[in-house]
């Protein structure tokens, strides 16, 4: 696998960017020494000592393998005292009436900062963002050091789109409001904010390789639970659903990025965060045609 490495320098007049392209992230070279920045506008790897992890079971690795690459490690390569990242392996939870269990459960000697949970939808964030408000929020040694903060939610609320208030709407809400809680209780911190795929291809080419799919002993259509909306037809709607609440997720980022920005006065005063927290939307466009069904667990 290629590691595609860009190292770059931001400021308000002046933007070098350098791509390489490696077949690890260990081949890539180091940094040159800089003393640790002091604004996010001029952001490197070398500078983030915190990684902190939002979402669903995308994000909290279910059934990822041990050797899988990943944002933590790639940010190692160039800060070996990175903290945050997940380690270990939690067992999977099982509860008769929903198969994946939608209470949070959080192991923090394993998950360390990402609160990601299986199963959960934006309602969930309150207690994601309470659980790394813990160790990231006021009177936390970790407050003023720089944050990498991933967000990458959305799944499990478009598999329940046809269900009352559920909607793209109420997701952008969710977003927005949990996000600004948390900068709002936090500093020095980039937020990585992800789309959501069409993963609604993904699950059509698996039913392209119908001997693939394992069946439990008792023939449960796990289905039904994974994607509560994709019976009778509702999968051929789904495509649909994960544009609208890509939209929304822009919209729930650019008022972040407002939020952040102040109003006239605060910028006149110096009273805004531009310096101390940024925000981006980090679109994904992964081409499903290139992905073996296989891919799929």
């Amino acid at each position: 696998m290629k590691v595609s490495a860009i190292l770059f320098v931001l400021s308000s007049s002046v933007t070098f960017v350098y791509s390489l392209s490696l077949p690890s992230i260990s081949d890539c070279p180091a940094l040159p020494k800089r003393p640790l920045s002091t604004s996010v506008l001029d952001l490197r790897a070398d500078d983030i000592k915190v990684i902190v992890a939002l979402g669903d079971s995308v994000t909290a690795g279910l059934a990822a393998d041990p050797d899988a690459q990943s944002l933590a490690n790639y940010l190692k390569h160039y800060r070996e005292d990175l903290i945050g990242a997940s380690v270990g392996v939690d067992e999977a939870r099982y509860c008769p009436a929903t198969f994946f269990c939608l209470d949070p459960l959080h192991h923090p000697s394993v998950d360390h900062l990402n609160a990601a949970q299986t199963g959960a939808t934006t309602a969930g964030l309150p207690d994601q963002v309470n659980y790394v408000l813990k160790y990231i929020g006021p009177r936390t040694r970790l407050i003023n050091e720089w944050k990498m903060i991933n967000l990458y939610i959305g799944y499990n609320d478009i598999s329940s789109f046809c269900l009352p208030g559920m909607s793209p709407e109420h997701y952008g809400n969710e977003i927005y409001n949990n996000l600004k809680r948390l900068i709002d209780n936090t500093d020095n911190a980039f937020i990585n904010v992800l789309t959501i795929e069409r993963y609604d291809q993904l699950l059509m080419k698996v039913n392209e390789h119908p001997d693939y799919v394992k069946q439990f002993a008792d023939k449960m259509n796990i289905r039904n639970y994974e994607c509560v909306c994709c019976a009778n037809g509702g999968i051929e709607k789904i495509g649909a659903q994960v544009e609208l609440y890509n939209a929304q997720l822009e919209i729930a980022v650019d008022r972040i990025k407002q939020y952040i920005d102040g109003t006239i006065v605060d910028q006149l005063l110096g009273l805004n965060r531009r310096n101390k927290i940024a925000i981006v939307l980090q679109p994904l466009d992964m081409n499903t045609a290139t992905v073996p069904y296989d891919a799929t667990r």
